[in-house]
């Protein structure tokens, strides 16, 4: 299995290398306006994107025309896009060249295109190996030159399934389980404040998330847990949007829509991938109204934060008993998949 992660790092240079790099953003830019022109027509016809791209910009380097022009090739459960993509310069393994070095200036050097450029950042001597790195992305952000530096590291698919751990993610509390509780209220607040602005809500979003999970998967490794069990809330903004008539008001629809599960997700899996945990989903029905001792559905919720089953009498916290159902639902269906791998070797 291939474990993909991106750094970022400053890229500099002197003025003639940051005036080359400029100019081919520059021109990035009016080619992406000229394949955007052209329409969705054009984006399908890759040979003639290619052939005319080419043509009207003679100077960009093949590689990175061809590079920057995948973005517009139609992907499936790809959305269009809507404007012109922001430029970027685009290399593979096969047209870069990014070594570790101990110069004066940096300690890290890319080069393409025959020419060497400074990488600087914070933590890149302790983080990235320069040989695991596959793929590289230039991009300017605030007026700076960042590169995009992505590693594939090739990882045992070796499946442990000691110590599971259910997890269950809702818009103002994590849960996992074993009674470890955290807390998205900086996050619920922030939304209430930067609502008008969406690029500081994303990446605060982002940082909240990172945070998150990797506090997550310390906890999961401190206790040496090999599996984390997750709702599959796949379709979850599916049940309250208006267009597909699937609303459930206006406060209900704000606090599904709000929560970036999908982001969370993606940060637990490629992070507990790095350590060896196997993220694992369940179907997410009745979790929260199922009671994890007696599995009745009997039951009675006086507060939010609390679950009192009318058949056993247990009393809980709502959102701990959503993570042990999640939790036995994927031990019955484990149990399920050995006892009918057992008896299939036995006939066998």
């Amino acid at each position: 299995m291939k474990l993909r992660k991106t750094y970022s790092a400053r890229i500099s240079g002197n003025a003639n290398k940051i005036n080359y790099i400029e100019s081919v953003m520059s021109q990035l830019t009016l080619m992406s306006q000229f394949v955007f022109d052209k329409g969705k027509p054009f984006w399908y016809d890759s040979k003639t994107m290619y052939r005319e791209c080419r043509s009207e910009f003679p100077d960009l380097n093949s590689k990175i025309v061809q590079r920057f022009l995948q973005k517009y090739r139609p992907i499936r459960d790809k959305p269009d896009p809507k404007k012109p993509i922001r430029p970027s310069i685009c290399f593979d393994y096969q047209n870069f060249n990014f070594r570790k070095t101990d110069t004066a200036l940096a300690t890290h050097w890319l080069r393409f295109n025959r020419k060497n450029f400074p990488v600087f950042g914070k933590y890149l001597a302790d983080k990235v190996d320069p040989e695991t790195v596959k793929f590289v992305e230039i991009v300017r952000r605030k007026n700076r030159l960042y590169a995009n530096l992505t590693t594939v590291v090739e990882i045992d698919d070796v499946e442990d399934t000691t110590n599971p751990v259910g997890l269950d993610i809702n818009a103002k509390r994590v849960v996992l389980s074993n009674r470890k509780f955290y807390h998205l209220r900086r996050l619920a607040h922030r939304k209430r404040e930067l609502h008008r602005n969406k690029l500081k809500l994303q990446n605060y979003t982002k940082d909240i998330c990172h945070k998150l999970t990797t506090q997550i998967v310390n906890d999961l490794r401190s206790v040496g847990s090999k599996v984390l069990v997750l709702e599959d809330l796949t379709g979850l903004r599916d049940s309250a949007s208006k267009k597909k008539r699937t609303s459930k008001g206006r406060h209900c629809n704000h606090v599904i829509n709000g929560l970036p599960y999908a982001m969370i997700r993606n940060f637990l899996e490629f992070k507990c991938l790095e350590h060896g945990i196997t993220v694992k989903t369940i179907n997410p029905a009745y979790t929260s109204k199922e009671c994890s001792r007696c599995e009745s559905l009997d039951s009675k919720r006086p507060t939010q934060p609390r679950f009192v089953c009318n058949d056993c009498g247990l009393q809980i916290d709502a959102d701990l008993n959503g993570s042990r159902n999640i939790l036995e639902r994927y031990t019955r269906l484990e149990c399920v998949s050995s006892e009918s791998h057992a008896s299939t070797d036995l006939k066998s």
